[in-house]
C-alpha cells in the first residue's frame, strides 16, 4: 500500500471539546423557577393579547403589567420576602421586555458576541475565546415565545421575505449599544430560529484597557497617532470578532477636530462623543407595499462627496462600496479609515480590489496602483489582537502589485 508523504503542520492535536462560560443569574435558582413558572403561565402565557399590546404600547400599559404580575405573587405566593418579591418582578420584566435568560451574558463585559442556536445551545466569546454558555432557555415553547416577543420589540418581520434582518438595539442595555441579527427557522437547516447579538460599548474601551488586555502596546498607540496626524488612511483586516470595529472606534476620536469625517456602516457599531465634525449615517431598506427602497454605504458615499468631506469611514467593505476608495475618495485627497475581512494584511487590499471590480472594469493592477496617491497602513488583527502592520510603499512597475513595507509582526509563542 502506498504511503501518505506529507509533513505535519498542527502544532496539537485537535481539541474536540468546548469550553464552558459559567453563568450566574436569577434564573440559576431552581425554587424561584418554579414560582417564576407560574408567575409567567398565569400573566404571560395565558394572555399573549395583553403582552402584544404591553409591547407596543404606552408606559402606562407596562405599569398595568407588572402591577398585575405583582399582585399575582403576592396572592399565590402569600408570605414571600420583599427581596425575593422583588427577583421575581424582575426576571417576568427581563422576560417579556428584556433579554431574559441572556440578561447576564448581556451584562458582561468580557462578552462581545451571543449566539442562540436552540433554547439549550447558547454559544459566546469573550475575551477573544468562543465557549459554550452554561445557560438555557426553560424549553423550545419559552425560547420561541421569547424570540416572538424580540422580533415585536424592534419591529422585525416574521414572514418568509424577512427571514434574515437585522436591528441595532440602543436603548435597552446601560453599558452597550447591541446589534441583533436574526435568521427565522425557515431558512437555518436546522429548523430553529437562531439569534446573535454583537455588542458594543457605549463607553468606548479605553487605551489603557486595550494595552491590559493584548491588543497593541503603548508605542503601537503612539505610532497610529503619529501616522493619523500625518494623514496616511487606514485599512484593517480580520475575521468577525477580531477587534477591528473596537479598535477603528478609539482611533476615529484621534482625527483632528479641524477635519470633517463621514462614517457609513450598515450597523450603528461606530460612535464618537468627542469629535465635533463626524456624521454617522447607516443603511436602511424602506417597505411600501411590493416595492422595496435601499440606501445603500454607495448611496451614502456618493453624496458625501458632495459635502466637503475630509475623512471617508466605512464600518466593514464588503461589497461596491469600495470602488469609492479607489476613484473618489482616494483620487481626491480625502483620507480613508475601513475595515474588511481578510487572511492578512497583504491580502487585505486584493480583498478590496475585488470588492471595487463588483460594479466596474478597472483591472486589479490599476485599482491596486491608485492606492498608492495617498499614504496607507495596513492593519490585520486576530483574537483581539494585533498581528500586522503595514505601509504601502509603493507599486512594482514589472511584476505589476504593491510594495510594503513591514512596521509589525506579532511574534509566535
Amino acid at each position: 500500500m502506498s504511503k501518505l508523504r506529507y509533513e505535519p503542520k498542527s502544532k496539537a492535536s485537535i481539541r474536540l471539546e468546548s469550553d464552558i462560560y459559567p453563568v450566574i443569574s436569577l434564573y440559576s435558582d431552581e425554587n424561584r423557577n418554579a414560582k417564576f413558572m407560574q408567575l409567567k403561565a398565569n400573566i404571560c402565557d395565558l394572555n399573549p393579547a395583553l403582552i402584544t399590546k404591553c409591547l407596543t404600547g404606552t408606559e402606562q400599559d407596562f405599569i398595568m403589567l407588572m402591577d398585575r404580575a405583582r399582585d399575582f405573587i403576592k396572592s399565590r405566593f402569600n408570605g414571600l420576602v420583599q427581596e425575593e418579591e422583588r427577583n421575581l418582578l424582575e426576571m417576568f420584566r427581563q422576560c417579556v421586555f428584556g433579554y431574559y435568560i441572556l440578561t447576564p451574558l448581556v451584562e458582561a463585559k468580557e462578552v462581545s458576541d451571543i449566539k442562540v442556536l436552540d433554547y439549550d445551545h447558547i454559544v459566546v466569546k469573550a475575551n477573544g475565546k468562543r465557549y459554550v454558555a452554561d445557560c438555557s432557555f426553560f424549553d423550545q415553547t419559552d425560547y420561541k415565545d421569547w424570540f416572538s416577543r424580540i422580533l415585536r420589540i424592534h419591529k422585525l418581520g416574521k414572514s418568509e421575505e424577512y427571514a434574515l434582518s437585522h436591528c441595532t438595539d440602543r436603548k435597552g442595555v446601560k453599558d452597550f449599544y447591541l446589534r441583533i441579527d436574526v435568521q427565522l427557522s425557515c431558512i437555518t437547516s436546522t429548523e430553529k430560529n437562531n439569534i446573535h447579538i454583537r455588542k458594543m460599548p457605549k463607553s468606548k474601551l479605553s487605551w489603557d484597557y486595550l494595552i491590559e488586555n493584548g491588543m497593541l502596546t503603548e508605542d503601537m498607540i503612539t505610532y497610529l497617532k503619529d501616522r493619523i496626524g500625518a494623514g496616511y488612511g487606514f485599512l484593517i483586516s480580520g475575521r468577525g470578532g477580531s477587534g477591528k470595529s473596537t479598535l477603528l472606534n478609539n482611533m476615529i476620536d484621534c482625527i483632528p477636530y479641524s477635519e470633517s469625517v463621514l462614517v457609513s456602516q450598515e450597523s450603528d457599531e461606530l460612535y464618537s462623543n468627542v469629535h465635533p465634525q463626524i456624521q454617522f449615517e447607516h443603511t436602511m431598506s424602506v417597505r411600501k407595499k411590493d416595492t422595496v427602497t435601499d440606501f445603500t454605504l454607495e448611496d451614502e458615499l456618493r453624496l458625501g462627496l458632495l459635502q466637503d468631506i475630509d475623512n471617508f469611514i466605512i464600518g466593514e467593505i464588503k461589497g461596491g462600496e469600495a470602488l469609492y476608495v479607489f476613484t473618489t475618495a482616494m483620487s481626491t485627497g480625502a483620507r480613508f479609515f475601513g475595515t474588511i475581512h481578510a487572511n492578512d494584511a497583504a491580502s487585505s487590499v486584493i480583498r478590496l480590489a475585488q470588492c471595487a471590480r463588483y460594479i466596474s472594469d478597472y483591472p486589479m493592477e490599476t485599482l491596486l496602483e491608485m492606492l498608492t496617491c495617498t499614504p496607507f497602513v495596513l492593519i490585520h488583527m486576530s483574537h483581539f489582537c494585533i498581528d500586522e502592520v503595514l505601509e504601502v510603499s509603493g507599486f512594482d512597475e514589472k511584476n505589476r502589485r504593491l510594495k510594503f513595507e513591514e512596521v509589525y509582526r506579532k511574534e509566535e509563542a
